[in-house]
């Protein structure tokens, strides 16, 4: 009924918003029209649905993650983070915003913690968490306004530092024998000693566009190593017939579940290989998504379908569709291959015109929904891959997919204060719960498929040339932008801005410049270097005379100045707190001394316009000499208080000193016991080392310590060669070697040299056939 409904409204739309143009009507692909007024229609109705649910959210579950639109109360589901709220951050920014998102930054500065007493999922962590804010954080610099009190933006801001906090407490879970994180953390105390070493192949393999781009950001490589170092490791347990499977223990890197597909448990993985290798230049990446890809498609695929398979020698284990598993068709249309991306959408379809919405899982065999696993939790996937097609195709058959589900939600989703989870796709009864993922991405991509115009959709044509903190110019959201496993987008530009990567590219190209270019200093023959040269930079006649700013010099001169006046009151602020120091042990012997007023009259003297400057020294070196005065005194106290003789019974540990060590407290009590106690004529007791009334600590229960990522035993073959830099594209020889390389695996054909270079346009050209595999 639900169903009928939808389409006659679809219907009924078309009658009143039908284009007279006929020649419209026949190169229409839908069975409808969609004018623009039509679209422009859905796309506010998409905006409307977002506002509901966010509204709902903020007026009866925040600060809790998430919202029950039923009973319209929140609760908290991935770790108290205010979730719904950090997954909408940059939402809010592409549905334009920006007065609202303003508001939701501070109300997500003051209310977030990164080290609370709480067990949360990495990866769910990493992808809502940690990606809602690094993305919210780079696209707050597309309006100044918003970032105009961040100093050092794009490569700071507080969004990205909580980001940096966030990713931190994350870190521990990498410290595995493998390299492969834990699955669970505690963000105060760490890994428990008790966790589980078994985690799904996506919990592994779903970092690098978070991690990368954190590195990128704030320079340092860490998080990036460990990203990649995961991602090696996963590769190194493949099949033999190129195959993963669902869980592998990350301490052995033995699998404990062998099935192998492309949904829940894998998916994000397959995903991160593709869009890692676009964000980051990173051919092995690609080219371990095609070998994974050639596999699927030979063992896992059957027909437009996809099972599972085992991992080892690919017999169907489940005839299964899973909803998670729509996100593929979206996935290879970014990496090319439309046509094959097309026909699996339109196979998926079937399900969405039957039931209005993909069910967790659909038995293929039977046609029908599993039983128990009916559900339908308003999941974005769908919707993704529609997204991608119609960029890539401008097929109204995707549009038309896009507003039937857009109908459908509303017309059996919608509650009082949000939008609740599908309970039987069949019944479409619902449940008391909207997962953030709705506002993050299923509102998201309905949006951006129904809105042509949008900022995301950018052709690398329009972007902003910034200077970043680190002297670096740059090109910032000229498009290309990648999305997340959480559809939170990343602008490949603003990387290139903050990287060391980036200034050592730079520094490359300033080198080049500086001594004539490295063309120069090649055999300069008759087929063209000498012209390159001369139309690069002119003859030696016609080079630019550059004309002295004497305004800008004198700026430079001034600054300097004051540097060094500043140099001058630091070692003067230094020499008077020694003096100080000196005056106040001398009286203490009872001999006068005024060294410092000395000191301070002969510079007064000698600096008569600097009197004010050196008064406020002076203050300065008093406040500091008063205070390292105060630690003195502290020491001198605590050295005449007698050593304690209260020990506990049958304990030879002193109680006076406090180690969190229990290695160290066995260390420190042969010290005592055998040295320090016997010289003093200390009395105690010999026994096992212990403390008076001391609790169980909880952190002895944790191993809180990331993984040392900076050493000659950490390798990531990854990391440490597989890169496509930007100085590589000086020349045509260059080029070449790249093209030996493997770039073609990181770009379709037909793209613009600036698109290259920012990231623009990453849907390729529609194909007549796979360009990476066999169909």
């Amino acid at each position: 009924m639900i169903i009928r409904k939808a389409a006659f409204f679809l219907v009924l739309a078309t009658i009143v918003f039908a284009s007279d143009d006929p020649k419209d009507s026949e190169n229409a692909k839908s069975s409808i029209r969609f004018t623009p007024k039509l679209i422009s229609s859905y796309r506010e109705k998409v905006r409307r649905m977002f506002y509901h649910a966010y509204d709902g959210y903020l007026n009866h579950a925040f600060p809790l993650d998430e919202l029950k639109p039923i009973t319209c109360v929140g609760q908290d589901t991935w770790g108290s983070f205010s979730l719904s709220l950090i997954d909408a951050l940059d939402t809010l920014l592409v549905m334009g915003n920006n007065t609202e998102f303003r508001r939701a930054v501070t109300l997500v500065l003051e209310k977030v913690r990164d080290d609370a007493n709480v067990n949360v999922s990495v990866f769910e962590t990493n992808i809502r968490v940690v990606g809602g804010l690094i993305s919210a954080h780079m696209l707050a610099g597309r309006h100044k306004d918003l970032v105009k009190e961040w100093k050092g933006y794009p490569c700071d801001g507080p969004l990205l530092k909580l980001a940096v906090k966030m990713a931190d407490r994350l870190m521990p879970a990498f410290n595995t024998d493998t390299g492969m994180p834990y699955g669970t953390v505690n963000l105060k105390y760490g890994v428990h000693k008790d966790e589980t070493p078994i985690t799904c192949t996506a919990g592994v393999g779903t970092f690098i566009i978070e991690f990368g781009t954190l590195s990128r950001l704030t320079g340092d490589d860490k998080y990036e190593k460990v990203a990649l170092k995961a991602l090696d490791a996963l590769w190194s347990t493949i099949s033999p017939i190129g195959l993963v499977g669902n869980h592998i223990n990350v301490q052995t890197g033995q699998w404990t579940a062998t099935d192998s597909g492309i949904g829940a448990g894998v998916d994000s993985y397959l995903e991160y290989l593709a869009k890692g290798s676009y964000l980051f230049r990173r051919p092995s990446l690609m080219k371990q998504f095609h070998e994974h890809a050639t596999s699927i498609n030979k063992h896992v695929r059957k027909g437009d379908w996809f099972m599972w398979v085992s991992m080892a020698k690919g017999a169907v284990s489940l005839p299964i569709f899973q909803s998670l598993e729509a996100f593929w068709p979206g996935t290879l249309t970014m990496v090319g291959d439309v046509q094959d991306a097309s026909r699996i959408m339109l196979q998926y379809s079937e399900i969405i015109r039957k039931y209005g919405f993909p069910p967790e899982f659909y038995n293929i065999h039977n046609e029908e929904p599993v039983d128990k696993r009916s559900a339908f939790p308003l999941r974005p996937e769908m919707v993704e891959s529609l997204m991608y097609l119609y960029r890539a195709t401008k097929d109204e058959t995707w549009l038309e997919l896009g507003a039937e589900i857009v109908d459908a939600i509303e017309s059996s989703a919608r509650t009082k204060c949000g939008y609740a989870t599908i309970n039987n796709v069949k019944e479409h009864n619902i449940e008391d719960r909207m997962e953030s993922f709705f506002l993050a991405e299923t509102t998201k991509y309905l949006y951006l498929l129904f809105d042509p115009e949008n900022f995301i959709h950018s052709k690398g044509d329009q972007a902003r040339i910034f200077k970043s903190s680190k002297n670096l110019t740059c090109i910032l959201y000229g498009g290309g932008y990648i999305f997340n496993t959480e559809a939170h987008p990343v602008d490949p530009g603003m990387l290139d801005c903050c990287s060391i990567q980036a200034k050592r590219e730079q520094e490359v190209g300033e080198k080049e410049v500086s001594t004539g270019d490295h063309l120069e200093k090649r055999n300069l023959t008759e087929k063209g270097g000498e012209k390159y040269y001369e139309n690069q930079y002119g003859k030696k006649e016609e080079l630019i005379q550059y004309e002295v700013d004497e305004k800008m010099k004198a700026e430079a001169e001034k600054k300097k100045a004051e540097e060094k006046s500043q140099q001058a009151m630091d070692k003067v602020r230094t020499f008077l707190m020694r003096a100080y120091l000196k005056d106040e042990a001398k009286q203490r012997n009872g001999e006068s001394s005024d060294s410092a007023k000395q000191l301070l009259d002969q510079l007064l003297k000698a600096y008569p316009n600097h009197t004010q400057e050196l008064e406020n020294v002076n203050k300065e070196a008093l406040y500091l000499f008063e205070e390292q005065q105060h630690l003195n005194d502290i020491r001198d106290i605590v050295k005449d208080i007698p050593i304690p003789d209260l020990f506990c019974n049958g304990c030879s540990y002193p109680l006076h000193e406090i180690v969190d060590s229990v290695a160290l407290r066995v260390m420190m009590a042969d010290i005592y016991e055998y040295h320090i106690y016997p010289n003093r004529k200390v009395k105690f007791h010999h026994g096992p080392v212990c403390w008076l009334e001391e609790t169980p600590r909880i952190e002895d229960d944790y191993k809180n310590e990331p993984p040392s990522v900076h050493t000659d035993k950490w390798n990531s073959a990854l990391f440490d060669s597989d890169m496509v830099v930007l100085s590589n594209f000086l020349g045509d020889d260059d080029i070449e070697e790249i093209r030996k390389f493997g770039f073609k695996y990181l770009l379709a054909p037909g793209y613009k040299n600036i698109d290259r270079r920012i990231g623009g346009q990453n849907i390729a050209l529609k194909r007549k056939k796979a360009w990476y595999y066999e169909v």
